[in-house]
């Protein structure tokens, strides 16, 4: 079914007005679009009089003589032009002037066509027809923008709404002596990256942090879909291997054929001082402790999600004292272009060094931020997170 209004219904319910200074012409045009099939027509002797009856009639279009007295058409169209109201409003110009000169001054003023007189009704209606139909068709355009970047960004909040808050963080630190402070943003009004955190049944932090494939909507819903698989998964005794190999087999069946991710998921151990963690192919985390001079790059290697339901997934821990440091991040972190590279883990890791001396974690994420928007374009969603134990 086709929801666009066909030529007639957009002729009827046209609104255009009739500039002209001679009386004769005026009544012709007028009856010209009359025959046409135009309905709404309004009149007007001269530039001044066109622009005081322009917010009352509100014209789809706008025919114009150039020559008048008063206000001649040349700067009748400039003065629309410099009126956001008015910067897309078809203005056809009708002139016995026809150089080349007179022409191009016209349409550097504004003019959206030009014909030239005596008129030729055919032509003239034609022309009328199209410009209604492309303002007719620009508008559709708009409202469709309008209403999709509404839609997209109620579905950015909901997905912001996914992420852990400050509520959530707050009490994590009280609880458990865990500090955690993040970025999350998107590459365009929707992205990939998501994050979490959940306390198991032994009171330890457990964070999880993943990478869809893709950008935009689709990479978006499988977020949506991985939180869904989140909130029905046991937490009691967390295992992050064992947690990798579960969301695997569900994202398998769920993913559509081409789509993947790149998970971490790990938990501090608050008694052993170890971040134990499973990886399906994400970036390689960073751990310190205080008095480093940089941080440690660990072991991240491991089949991405939604490939084959049967991988296996493999446990690791690094060491992470009181007051040590863990840095998660997505890979949008290291594929900004540097050269005819990236700058890839160790890069990053060079931006770690340079900054390891700061406790304060959220100048100390500003910091690395900032430092790798001055190394190039961030092309893809960007989610960093610093975990700091404080006691």
């Amino acid at each position: 079914m086709n929801d666009h209004p066909g030529p007639a219904p957009i002729l009827e319910n046209a609104r255009v007005m009739v500039v002209d200074d001679n009386r004769v012409n005026r009544h012709l045009l007028l009856a010209l679009l009359e025959r046409g099939g135009v309905r709404h027509i309004e009149m007007a002797e001269d530039g001044n009089d066109a622009l005081a009856r322009m917010e009352q009639f509100r014209p789809d279009m706008i025919l114009l003589d150039l020559m008048m007295p008063n206000l001649d058409g040349f700067e009748m169209c400039r003065r629309l032009r410099a009126d956001p109201t008015w910067k897309d409003l078809p203005v056809l110009v009708q002139s016995s002037l026809n150089r080349a000169e007179d022409r191009a001054k016209a349409f550097a003023a504004g003019a959206t066509d030009y014909v030239t007189k005596p008129i030729n009704a055919v032509e003239l209606l034609a022309r009328v027809r199209i410009h209604l139909q492309n303002r007719a068709l620009l508008h559709d355009l708009r409202m469709f923008r309008e209403r999709t970047e509404t839609e997209l960004a109620l579905a950015r909040k909901m997905q912001e709404r996914l992420l852990p808050t400050p509520d959530r963080l707050a009490e994590l630190e009280t609880s458990t002596g865990v500090r955690i402070h993040a970025h999350f943003a998107p590459s365009s009004e929707l992205g990939g990256d998501f994050w979490d955190l959940r306390i198991d049944g032994r009171g330890r932090p457990v964070v999880t942090m993943v990478d869809f494939s893709g950008h935009g909507v689709g990479a978006a819903l499988n977020t949506f879909r991985l939180h869904a698989i989140g909130q029905q998964m046991d937490f009691s005794d967390f295992s992050p291997a064992a947690f990798l190999a579960t969301v695997n087999k569900r994202l398998c069946a769920l993913l559509p054929n081409g789509q993947f991710a790149t998970m971490l998921a790990g938990v501090v151990d608050l008694e052993e001082n170890r971040f134990v963690y499973a990886s399906a192919g994400a970036t390689r985390p960073m751990l310190w402790a205080p008095g480093d001079a940089e941080p440690t790059l660990v072991d991240s290697a491991g089949l991405p999600l939604g490939l084959l339901s049967s991988a296996t997934y493999e446990e690791r821990s690094a060491p992470l004292p009181a007051g040590g440091r863990l840095f998660l991040y997505s890979d949008g972190a290291i594929e900004i272009p540097v050269g005819n590279d990236v700058l890839d883990e160790p890069g990053l890791a060079s931006m770690v060094a340079a900054r390891i001396g700061e406790t304060d974690d959220r100048r100390f994420l500003d910091g690395i931020l900032d430092a790798l928007r001055a190394t190039g374009p961030i092309d893809d969603d960007l989610t960093a997170l610093v975990l700091t134990r404080t006691g």
